[in-house]
């Protein structure tokens, strides 16, 4: 993960990790310009981050770990409109997952978000992200994830290569 940033504020950010950013409160998004994502856990459930989404601030100081799924590079939205849309971008993502929990059967809310995931990334990448946390992503029980990763068709998204992206409180430094 790679966190990107202006001249001005390079010293506040030198040699830190994002989730220790994170858990400071800065104001970060995920950079729209490469096709990423992020999950977010937290000590009760998981939080899907989407390109151009706001991350940080005040939403994720519980933040526990970060699971990258594609090239995930970390921006400083610096003007009002930047940090606008990406606070737009982020309530869509909620409001796409909040779609996908209204399901009323689990293995549904399960298999939904596997195709969700796997139209945006290869599913060898998605798998490296453990059951129990994407079973928080939508309130199931890490069985029924596994359960709906056997019933999903084998010839979903390929287009990306696989990655192992999990940061959590001594992991990755800040390039």
């Amino acid at each position: 993960m790679k966190l990107i940033h202006h001249q001005e504020n390079s010293a506040d950010f030198e040699g830190k990790q994002p989730l220790e950013l994170l858990k400071n409160g800065q104001l970060l998004s995920l950079s729209a310009q490469k096709p990423a994502g992020l999950i977010l856990q937290k000590p009760f459930h998981a939080e899907f981050i989407g390109p151009g989404s706001a991350i940080g601030g005040m939403f994720d100081l519980e933040c526990t770990t970060m699971h990258a799924l594609g090239t995930a590079e970390l921006t400083v939205p610096e003007t009002l409109n930047e940090r606008q849309d990406a606070f737009q971008k982020r309530v869509t993502n909620i409001e796409t997952m909040q779609k996908i929990c209204e399901a009323d059967a689990p293995l549904d809310r399960a298999t939904k978000l596997l195709e969700m995931l796997c139209r945006q990334f290869c599913i060898e990448e998605i798998q490296t992200v453990s059951n129990e946390v994407l079973a928080k992503l939508v309130g199931v029980l890490p069985s029924t994830i596994a359960t709906a990763w056997q019933q999903l068709p084998l010839e979903e998204n390929q287009n990306s290569a696989p990655s192992d992206h999990v940061y959590g409180e001594s992991q990755l430094a800040v390039a």
